[in-house]
């Protein structure tokens, strides 16, 4: 072999050898990470593909039935995350929202969308007509408690704001159950409902937050997609209660666009990736499935409308 094919053929080895040692030091962090988020993922539910679960025919209980488990459907998440392994991460003092920012993120989400659902519920769905007062316990539940914001820690910490409101609506509940409290859901609440949620406030909302995001850091981006996954999920529970409940919604030739609005839903629910960049996993894939759920939901809310 002359001398110079035997340096190129060691400068090739050396390259290659170089490569080789490369790939496998990436293939070690990737499966570190893996395993990293799968033993994280046994202590703490990071992926949810199922909504809140509903009784058997849910459409032949009592309106005053029906009000409860809405009700339930608006607040399931945001009890969720606060009897989660890590509790209330936003506010937390060492499971915080920089330490923990994806679980931090998602739970903002939640909040927001719990918060802006409950004032729905209480000021259009749970009245007799628009003149009507609200239920003194949803109102009181609203103002005093659900506003805290959610970073709060003390005087008074948002934990304890919510929980209070969460026994708020318990004793509404149970003003239904003793025929004191008011449930009321027509037609237009149905349709008011559908456009709340595709409105500048949910979706719309979350749509923004997506917003070039090709042109976010990963860690801003990571942080965005999670609050829109915090929203999606308050948003599929009360969307499915609403479908399950009230059959004339389905009887307007809607079975499609909700399956297809739900399996959108679903896949930003469980979006769980390795990793997030603004150009693998990006915040343009979540707002491709939000934007087909949003035009799928439209669709089902011009239709009540007809």
């Amino acid at each position: 072999m002359k001398i110079s094919e035997a340096s190129t053929w060691l400068k090739t080895h050396i390259v290659l050898k170089t490569i080789a040692i490369q790939v496998g030091l990436l293939a070690v962090v990737l499966l570190v990470l893996w395993g990293s988020q799968k033993l994280y993922s046994a202590v703490d539910q990071t992926s949810f593909p199922e909504p809140m679960p509903l009784p058997a025919e849910p459409a032949k209980l009592s309106e005053n039935e029906k009000g409860k488990l809405l009700l339930d459907a608006i607040t399931y998440q945001m009890r969720r995350e606060l009897d989660s392994s890590f509790g209330w991460t936003f506010n937390d003092i060492i499971f915080n929202r920089f330490f923990m920012d994806n679980r931090a993120y998602r739970e903002y989400g939640v909040y927001h969308a719990t918060k802006f659902l409950l004032d729905l519920y209480s000021t259009q769905i749970a009245k007799l007509g628009s003149n009507d007062r609200e239920s003194p316990q949803l109102y009181k539940a609203r103002i005093n408690n659900f506003v805290i914001d959610p970073r709060s820690f003390w005087f008074p910490s948002a934990e304890g704001a919510y929980e209070k409101g969460f026994k708020l609506l318990e004793e509404y509940k149970e003003s239904l159950d003793k025929g004191t409290g008011v449930y009321n859901c027509r037609t237009d609440d149905l349709y008011e409902s559908f456009k709340a949620v595709t409105g500048e406030n949910l979706l719309g909302y979350a749509l923004g937050l997506l917003e070039n995001s090709k042109k976010m850091p990963f860690y801003e981006l990571d942080n965005r997609i999670y609050e829109v996954q915090g929203i999606v999920l308050v948003v599929r529970d009360f969307i499915k209660a609403l479908y399950d409940l009230y059959p004339e919604i389905k009887a307007k030739n809607n079975v499609d666009n909700f399956n297809s609005a739900m399996e959108y839903m679903n896949r930003i629910c469980s979006y769980d990736p390795l990793i997030i960049t603004s150009f693998f996993n990006s915040g343009e894939l979540i707002a491709s499935y939000l934007t087909f759920a949003k035009t799928r939901l439209q669709d089902i809310c011009e239709s009540i409308r007809m």
